[in-house]
């Protein structure tokens, strides 16, 4: 019995050394492989712009551009920004900011942006004021958007679509805008003003207010003008204090109308060709 006192430390020493073990050996390392990086987009891969800081610039790149001051004129009588001919894909935010011209009303005609046969171009969110157009497309142009604008002081009109006579493509959208205040006087004895012109193209006007349009001499005045557009919407806005509220001319097709006040214009509506949809007072 002794004997068997004895050898059973023994054999509970040896039968531990059988049983497997947990590891007492690292996992790997504890120390990081580098310096942690972010895991989110930064703004400029999410929406990558473009700044524009100086009054006078060309565009020659497709992508989104943003205001990241107010431009001033100056002495410059050159237009603001200009959108070059056959560009395309473009965004401008004025991202709140305001383009003033301090030029007075006379001979030269500058444009706040002036979109030259461009396609697919969205002007959007500030102010112009001073210029002889805040906004023009003209030429070949095709999907326009011009939304959420403030123009005031201009001198011939606040928005301008002028297309290429006896050519459909020019489309344009002008949307939530308000045009304060288009006086031609000084610009020549006998001028136009217009808040809103659309010349040979295709148009919608939705949800803007046009007031105080106010023609030099002889020339003719109206909130929003009309001439020879084909499929073109004109819709709830507020016009008041022009010679003519809404005025239509030319020889376009499917020109409609609708649900559009005015307030103080000498003839509210003159729409020859033009169809009157309802709720227009």
């Amino acid at each position: 019995m002794n004997i068997h006192h004895r050898l059973l430390p023994l054999f509970l020493i040896c039968a531990s050394a059988l049983v497997p073990q947990p590891s007492v050996f690292a996992q790997g390392a504890l120390t990081p492989p580098g310096i942690p990086a972010p895991i989110f987009k930064t703004l400029s891969q999410v929406e990558p712009r473009f700044p524009i800081s100086d009054f006078g610039t060309n565009l020659t790149v497709s992508g989104s551009y943003y205001l990241v001051a107010n431009l001033f004129s100056g002495t410059n009588t050159a237009d603001a920004i200009n959108i070059r001919t056959n560009m395309h894909d473009m965004t401008i935010d004025l991202n709140g900011f305001s383009i003033i011209s301090t030029n007075p009303p006379g001979s030269d005609s500058p444009v706040g942006i002036r979109i030259s046969e461009a396609t697919n171009i969205v002007i959007r969110n500030g102010q112009f004021s001073g210029f002889d157009r805040a906004v023009r497309a003209e030429g070949k142009f095709f999907g326009i958007v011009v939304d959420n604008i403030h123009s005031q002081y201009c001198h011939r009109a606040g928005i301008e679509a002028n297309g290429v006579g006896g050519n459909p493509i020019q489309t344009i959208t002008v949307r939530n805008c308000v045009v304060d205040k288009v006086d031609a006087t000084g610009e020549s004895a006998n001028v136009s003003a217009d808040g809103i012109v659309l010349l040979n193209c295709t148009a919608m006007v939705d949800n803007c207010v046009v007031r105080d349009i106010i023609p030099a001499g002889s020339g003719l005045g109206s909130c929003i003008n009309v001439a020879t557009c084909t499929n073109t919407f004109i819709n709830n806005n507020f016009l008041s204090q022009a010679p003519v509220g809404l005025n239509s001319s030319g020889t376009g097709t499917r020109f409609y109308f609708r649900d559009n006040l005015t307030s103080g214009c000498g003839t509210p509506f003159s729409t020859a060709g033009g169809v009157d949809r309802g709720g227009n007072f």
